[in-house]
């Protein structure tokens, strides 16, 4: 990962949440079902996660313990196994799971020099891995500390890395300046969820992918555009692929590479995307 920008320098960036925004699917499912597929006896070690997981619908259970309890399935896996399978699984998320058109937006904010930032609540074993693979700068996830062999009950070191928390994080590396006001000029922020409405607070422009009503018409989604890259999966087709992923069943869901024919990406960067969706007068 590179160095945040020279003291003085101006700071552009273009922040990304990871999950619904640069691809369809949750990752934590897609690693999930790499692993199940590989080895398939992991399927008993989510039985904690499936009598747990109905806890977290009234927050009986917080999000941080059930994300502990559903890493499980990767309880003994030896670190160096682990570090492959993040590697691989990367590599594999870059070539058939990430939005073409996302894709070249990334390639936009590239060529007009900003610092580009991935900021997901996703476990940082394969989070990095991804964003070295995409080419970011930047990654901040949920820090899980692996040992010799990984732990039946994995612990997180800090918090959950989801809403204020990814701030945070960004202005504790200093990253971001702690004297620096926000919204940052000539910047970008990313997200499919209404619980990243501060890393939009973080930036100057937004963009919203496929964003739920309750997202696009909030008030302080309004500044943002919205994108609609495709295919997206109905509510449906994304339930069941979901229950198949998170069982080791069945394929992994991919998307087209990207079309070679594509111009590419004005010399300033901030020309929109042909395919991106103007923006949406009443939010977002």
């Amino acid at each position: 990962m590179t160095q945040p920008s020279p003291t003085g320098a101006p700071q552009r960036f273009a922040f990304y949440d990871l999950d619904g925004t640069l691809l369809p699917w949750d990752t934590q499912m897609l690693f999930c079902h790499r692993i199940l597929k590989r080895q398939g006896w992991r399927r008993l070690l989510l039985l904690p996660f499936f009598l747990t997981a109905p806890l977290a619908v009234p927050r009986i259970l917080r999000s941080r313990t059930l994300k502990r309890i559903f890493l499980c399935y990767l309880w003994r896996m030896p670190r160096a196994t682990l570090e492959n399978e993040a590697r691989a699984f990367a590599r594999e998320v870059a070539q058939s799971h990430v939005w073409p058109e996302m894709r070249r937006e990334l390639e936009r904010h590239r060529t007009a020099g900003r610092t580009l930032v991935i900021n997901t609540a996703s476990p940082d074993f394969y989070a990095t891995a991804i964003a070295r693979e995409l080419g970011f700068d930047h990654c901040f996830a949920t820090r899980v500390p692996i040992g010799d062999r990984v732990p039946f009950l994995p612990p997180i070191d800090g918090p959950n890395n989801k809403r204020s928390a990814k701030i945070d994080a960004m202005r504790n590396t200093g990253l971001i300046a702690a004297d620096t006001p926000l919204p940052l000029a000539d910047s970008w922020a990313y997200t499919d969820s209404i619980v990243d409405l501060p890393l939009l607070a973080c930036a100057a422009h937004g963009a919203l992918v496929h964003p739920k009503p309750k997202l696009a018409q909030h008030p302080a989604a309004a500044h943002a555009e919205t994108r609609l890259p495709t295919p997206h999966p109905s509510p449906l087709h994304r339930l069941t692929t979901t229950l198949l992923l998170i069982l080791g069943l069945g394929p992994a869901p991919t998307l087209p590479h990207p079309d070679p024919n594509t111009p590419e990406p004005t010399a300033d960067g901030d020309n929109k995307p042909q395919d991106a969706t103007p923006s949406q007068d009443h939010k977002s």
